[in-house]
C-alpha cells in the first residue's frame, strides 16, 4: 500500500524573469532562456491538468528567483503541510508566500535548528527517505520525520546522508514500488540492498527524478535508458524537456507541490 493518497491538487508558481539569478551549481550548461522556460512550465502545468488534477499557478515573484521550485518549502503528508527552512538563507522565506494557499492543511512549523529542503525528502512506497546534505541537517530529518509521525505513527523515515547532487531526489526517487533509479553522480553509504536499483547512464543522470502522479510517471525527454527502464512498469509515461530549468539544478519534482 502506497503511503500518499492518490493526487488531486497541484500548486505552482510561475518563474520570475529573474529566475537565471537562482541557485545553481550547473552554470557550465549555460544560461537559462527565460521564454522557454515558461513555455516548459506551461507544459508540465497542462500535463498535470491531462492527469485530473485542480492546477493553481501563483504569480511569479522577484524576490524569490528560485521560487517556482515549490517543492522545497513545504512537505505534504495527507492533511499535514510541514514547514520547510532550507539551508540556503536566499530560500529561507520562500514558504512563507505559499502559506495561504495551503492554509486548510494542518500547517507545522520546524524547530529553529532544523534545515531542510523538500527535495530532500522522497516518499515511497513503504518508508521515507530524508537526504541530509548541504540544504537538510540532522535536526531537519527528526522534525520532518516527528510531523509524519503525528499523521501515521508507524511509518518508516530513514536518513540517507549522501553527496554528488544537489537533493536526495536530484539523484534518487521509486520508479516502481521496491525499484529505485539513480544517477551515477549521486553517493551515499546508506544500504538500498531492500531495493531494485536502476542506474542510469551520466548523461541521463537528471533524469533519474522521475514523478509519479497516480497512474502516469512524469520522466524527463531525450532520455532513452530512463524511459526503457520506465516502460517495464508504466503503461502511462509522459516525456517532458525541462532543459532550462536542470540549467538551475532543478527537476520534475521540484515545480509542483502535489497533494
Amino acid at each position: 500500500m502506497y503511503l500518499l493518497p492518490p493526487f488531486t491538487r497541484a500548486l505552482m508558481r510561475r518563474p520570475a524573469p529573474n529566475f537565471a539569478e537562482g541557485l545553481t551549481s550547473s552554470a557550465h550548461l549555460g544560461a537559462p532562456n527565460y521564454a522557454r522556460a515558461l513555455r516548459q512550465h506551461d507544459a508540465y502545468a497542462q500535463a498535470l491538468r491531462d492527469c485530473g488534477l485542480e492546477v493553481t499557478i501563483l504569480p511569479p515573484a522577484d524576490r524569490f528567483p528560485d521560487g517556482h521550485f515549490v517543492e522545497d518549502p513545504f512537505v505534504i503528508f495527507h492533511d499535514l503541510a510541514f514547514h520547510c527552512r532550507s539551508g540556503a538563507p536566499a530560500r529561507e522565506q520562500e514558504g512563507e508566500s505559499l502559506k495561504p494557499q495551503l492554509a486548510p492543511l494542518h500547517i507545522v512549523e520546524p524547530p529553529p535548528a532544523a534545515r531542510i529542503d523538500g527535495g530532500d525528502v522522497l516518499f515511497c512506497a513503504d518508508r521515507v527517505l530524508v537526504g541530509i546534505s548541504a540544504r537538510s541537517n540532522g535536526a531537519g530529518y527528526e522534525a520532518v520525520r516527528a510531523a509524519l509521525r503525528s499523521v501515521k505513527r508507524d511509518i518508516r523515515v530513514e536518513p540517507v546522508p549522501f553527496s554528488g547532487v544537489l537533493h536526495l531526489k536530484s539523484g534518487l526517487t521509486e520508479l516502481a514500488p521496491g525499484i529505485l533509479i539513480r544517477d551515477p553522480a549521486l553517493k551515499t553509504d546508506y544500504d538500498l540492498s531492500w531495493a531494485e536499483v536502476v542506474d542510469l547512464p551520466p548523461e541521463e543522470g537528471y533524469a533519474a527524478d522521475v514523478m509519479p502522479v497516480n497512474d502516469t510517471l512524469f520522466i524527463a525527454a531525450d532520455c532513452p535508458k530512463a524511459c526503457e527502464a520506465a516502460s517495464k512498469h508504466w503503461d502511462r509515461i509522459i516525456a517532458l524537456d525541462l532543459s532550462e530549468f536542470v540549467k538551475m539544478d532543478g527537476g520534475l519534482t521540484c515545480l509542483s507541490l502535489r497533494y
